[in-house]
């Protein structure tokens, strides 16, 4: 079994306060995006995942895959392989996707039928990411990422992905939220703009916390310099974005990036998160 597991990104992102236990609750607008990781799937008597250097017991992949088949009452195993293509650790949410392309790939290759709010029970154990990533295109999420709001996913715009080298860690970008006053998107005027492909109003509504705490970056400069609707960051960072009306200025951007030695991706709106092949 072949998979593509779409990346995503933030058109907004909001903070709005921590629970009892020391999770943040957010209030976010994630849309997912054609650049993808491949995953392939095949039976097998144990779990086992190539995907890089990385020891597969710390792959997410493989405790979806674990969580699965403990989840079904199956005592069987997996071959998994990941062909990566989103940048790791880049707020793209990369290993949630492949967690849900793994997930939705054992429940068709094992004909277990879970129901999209068995799915989503499961998702949300591996990370707060990852519920969306079971259907993905356009979301609203909230709480810590399990309240799911389906929205009309957009329809036109170019999408320039451009990856700064380093960042605070996710704990401490936190930190520096919590010492501060809380500013929120004005999220339902994203999703109208989105609905309605307006792609000026988005420019304006487009909001993400985070970067009211992050350091300069050289990426987000070299992104504002070109004939971009929006620039944003998606996630934590240190993904920047950019947002073009037509594809000709989307490549001449990452054109002009890529002669800097910027990594940058070229990419577009799409309505789902896991395709199968």
């Amino acid at each position: 079994m072949k998979l593509r597991a779409n990346a995503k990104i933030n058109l907004s992102l909001s903070v709005c306060g921590k629970r009892e236990d020391g999770y943040h609750l957010i209030d976010t607008v994630m849309h997912s995006v054609s650049l993808y990781d491949t995953v392939f799937i095949e039976k097998a008597d144990v779990i086992n995942v190539a995907c890089g250097n990385l020891p597969q017991q710390e792959n997410i992949a493989y405790k979806a895959a674990r969580l699965f088949f403990e989840a079904a009452g199956i005592n069987s195993g997996c071959e998994i392989k990941i062909e990566k293509q989103i940048p790791m650790a880049a707020g793209l949410g990369g290993g949630s996707a492949d967690a849900a392309a793994v997930l939705l790939g054992l429940d068709k290759l094992y004909n277990t039928n879970l129901s999209y709010e068995a799915l989503c029970g499961l998702a949300v154990k591996l990370g707060a990411d990852v519920p969306f990533f079971i259907k993905g295109g356009c979301m609203r999420s909230e709480g810590i990422g399990e309240i799911l709001t389906p929205a009309v996913p957009l329809k036109r715009g170019c999408i320039l992905l451009a990856k700064a080298d380093l960042k605070p860690s996710t704990a401490e970008m936190y930190r520096r939220l919590d010492s501060q006053a809380t500013i929120l998107a004005d999220t339902d005027a994203v999703l109208s703009a989105i609905e309605n492909n307006d792609l000026l109003l988005l420019s304006q509504k487009l909001y993400n916390a985070f970067e009211t705490v992050w350091p300069q970056s050289k990426v987000k400069a070299a992104l504002l310099k070109t004939d971009a609707v929006a620039v944003a960051l998606t996630g934590s960072g240190p993904t920047w974005f950019a947002l073009y009306d037509n594809t000709d200025k989307a490549e001449a951007a990452k054109n002009t990036l890529t002669a800097q030695e910027i990594p940058c991706w070229l990419c577009y709106p799409s309505d789902v998160a896991i395709e199968f092949e």
